[in-house]
């Protein structure tokens, strides 16, 4: 019974650090565009990427995150940067299955917080 109890314990923790993991884009399957966003409209991003500005579609589908946490299209703004999860299409629009806010850079022009030295 303990040993069922401490596999439980151990496979629990396991699938805890994967779950986490699973929100950094590079553990994500494909590369990730990022960029800053410019607007947000309906269901659409538009995107300033380092190759151009992006057109980013949404649907029912894609799923949002800030940090570790779920979140809604409605969370998001002007500025902040978001790496997108999704599929590129001929027109070189990109269909969003993650969009995921960047919580490791400042946007450009804007310094990161730094922490306050003691």
């Amino acid at each position: 019974m303990l040993k069922k109890l401490l596999a439980t314990l151990m496979l629990t923790g396991f699938m805890g650090v994967a779950v986490m993991m699973a929100h950094d884009p590079s553990q994500h399957k494909g590369t990730p565009t990022k960029g800053e966003v410019v607007s947000i409209a309906g269901e659409r991003i538009e995107l300033k990427t380092d190759k151009g500005v992006k057109t980013i579609a949404l649907n029912d589908k894609t799923t949002f995150e800030r940090g570790k946490a779920k979140a809604s299209l409605s969370d998001f703004k002007k500025g902040d940067r978001v790496a997108i999860m999704g599929t590129t299409l001929a027109s070189g629009e990109i269909v969003a299955r993650e969009v995921l806010l960047d919580t490791g850079a400042a946007a450009p022009g804007k310094k990161r917080a730094q922490a306050h030295p003691h």
